[in-house]
């Protein structure tokens, strides 16, 4: 993914954002269930502007090697259906997260998704452990680090610190 094709199973490939994706972003950032997940302020207002920001920002932190984004698309019709990300931590660890667009969920997206981004994580960027960060009340999340077996979980009763 980083050098070479996009990583697939068939079903679901790992690529960069595009600004293209930025509407379904903006439905993402709407998500109740998203935003419970994912720091986002207390006044936030998800607008456009600020998806085509965040997949601007995302390349920036992707080319520094601080974060590798990752759009999950379907393979046939390249419609983007979640994200997820590895951020590669001291020594060789990386933390992954992922969310899935509602309109997708439960269909196995995720796991698909994490399955592919360890394997970028262990085959290409020369991580030994991925960990996958989630909240204590957040099942299918645990539910998909279990399913995977890519890497270890770690379980907060909170949000991510």
């Amino acid at each position: 993914m980083l050098l070479g094709m996009p990583p697939t199973d068939g079903v679901v490939t790992l690529t960069l954002f595009v600004p293209g994706d930025a509407s379904v972003l903006l439905e993402a950032d709407q998500d109740p269930e998203h935003r419970r997940r994912f720091e986002f302020p207390g006044d936030f207002v998800p607008s456009l502007r600020h998806s085509l920001e965040v997949i601007a920002r995302w390349e920036r932190e992707r080319i520094l090697g601080t974060r590798f984004p990752f759009a999950v698309r379907d393979v046939a019709t390249r419609a983007l259906l979640g994200g997820c990300e590895l951020r590669p931590l001291a020594g060789s660890f990386a933390n992954l997260s992922f969310w899935t667009h509602p309109a997708h969920r439960g269909r196995g997206v995720a796991s698909r998704a994490v399955a592919l981004a360890c394997g970028v994580a262990f085959q290409e960027l020369g991580i030994q452990r991925v960990e996958v960060l989630t909240d204590a009340d957040n099942a299918p999340s645990r539910q998909v680090a279990d399913r995977t077996g890519c890497g270890s979980q770690r379980i907060q009763g909170g949000r991510p610190s």
